[in-house]
């Protein structure tokens, strides 16, 4: 007769052993995909805090050009004024040239030689140029 014998044979394994390694191998992808997402966030991070340093030498930079523009500015109105009056003197002198063409000769060939002439708005320019006009 036939032994009967409890014991199976060593090929047969049960099934738990045979989940534990694809488990295992989907818990080293997913800790794997942790650990990306992670390194990713850290990355994030340090741009960021990058970002933030540049835009605060940025607004510094900005500030401080703003000064020396409101300073050149003040620098500037006296040169304005300055050839304000150069050019009102020079109007002046080139209008009595013309009065004096009227009589003088000389004057007469010195218009005639330069085509001196007035202007036909000659009070409403120098009101206009006082004022500056915006800019957009």
């Amino acid at each position: 007769m036939e032994e009967y014998s409890n014991e199976k044979p060593a090929t047969q394994s049960s099934g738990s052993e045979n989940i534990h390694l694809p488990l295992a191998l989907l818990a080293f992808a997913f800790a794997i995909f942790l650990f990306a997402q992670i390194s990713s966030l850290g990355q994030n991070g340090r741009t960021m805090r990058w970002q933030t340093e540049n835009l605060d030498r940025q607004t510094g930079s900005l500030v401080e050009s703003e000064k020396n523009l409101g300073n050149l500015i003040k620098q500037r109105e006296t040169l304005v004024a300055q050839s304000q009056q150069v050019q009102a003197r020079y109007t002046e002198m080139l209008t009595d040239l013309i009065n004096l063409a009227d009589t003088d000769a000389d004057a007469r060939s010195v218009v005639d030689k330069y085509k001196i002439q007035r202007q036909q708005n000659q009070q409403a320019a120098p009101a206009a140029e006082a004022t500056p006009s915006p800019t957009p």
